[in-house]
């Protein structure tokens, strides 16, 4: 088979098993091929395998490590809703897909009829509809209907060639970038603004635009094919936020 044999057994392997934990001492197990698997198993543990001198020679196996637990994910915060003027619990109630009941059961609402300027009301399950990074709690002063398309930084959509100075160059100073940039009428959504998109996500107002008015938003993408592809989508809901972590 493998050539001499040693005492009518043939060594296989000389597995060492460092141990590091501490208090525990390294120890060397020698299997030979005289030894079945069930006579291994029976002194080193089902845990180690062994080979017999019929087959090739492989890994030993050692007893698994324990795994390490996961770290328990960090809890979404809910969001906070500024009221603004002309603001009724209606309408916060329809801009947010929950209840009114929910609504004054969770902030203590006794008349639903006062509602003040600048007062912050928590909006119950809010962390399933607008996820936001960090789980940071948020202040959302205001919720927009929006009308979106797209744009790229290209001569289609803003004239300018690559060879252009202001070539890629937003409103704000900053360099456009898909993910983040979208254009607003500033009258409505105030540059540098974060907003929430539904559907897109989280994204920054760094542009403008001679077809940008009112609550439409151009979303900035690197592709033509991609923005052309995007179309138009109406009636899309924005929120838009404060910058104020709570």
């Amino acid at each position: 088979m493998f050539g001499t044999r040693l005492n009518r057994m043939t060594l296989i392997c000389l597995v060492l098993l460092l141990q590091a934990a501490p208090g525990l001492t390294s120890r060397a197990y020698a299997y030979y091929g005289d030894e079945g698997y069930e006579d291994a198993a029976a002194v080193y543990g089902p845990a180690y395998i062994a080979y017999d001198s019929t087959t090739e020679l492989g890994p030993v196996l050692g007893p698994a490590l324990p795994e390490a637990e996961p770290e328990p994910a960090a809890t979404p915060q809910p969001l906070k809703y500024q009221v603004a003027s002309g603001d009724t619990l209606y309408k916060i109630a329809r801009d947010f897909n929950i209840s009114i009941t929910a609504l004054l059961v969770e902030n203590d609402i006794p008349d639903p009829k006062r509602l003040s300027v600048g007062q912050q009301l928590l909006i119950p399950d809010s962390e399933a509809i607008i996820p936001l990074p960090g789980g940071e709690r948020q202040v959302v002063k205001q919720v927009i209907s929006s009308t979106l398309t797209a744009y790229t930084a290209g001569v289609e959509s803003t004239g300018k060639s690559p060879s252009h100075s202001a070539y890629g160059i937003t409103y704000s100073g900053s360099r456009a970038e898909e993910g983040r940039t979208i254009a607003v009428d500033p009258n409505v959504i105030p540059i540098g603004t974060t907003v929430f998109i539904d559907g897109i996500g989280i994204r920054k107002a760094e542009d403008t635009g001679s077809a940008v008015r009112g609550a439409r938003i151009d979303v900035f993408m690197d592709d033509v094919k991609q923005a052309i592809n995007f179309g138009v989508k109406r009636n899309v809901k924005v929120y838009v936020l404060s910058g104020e972590n709570v």
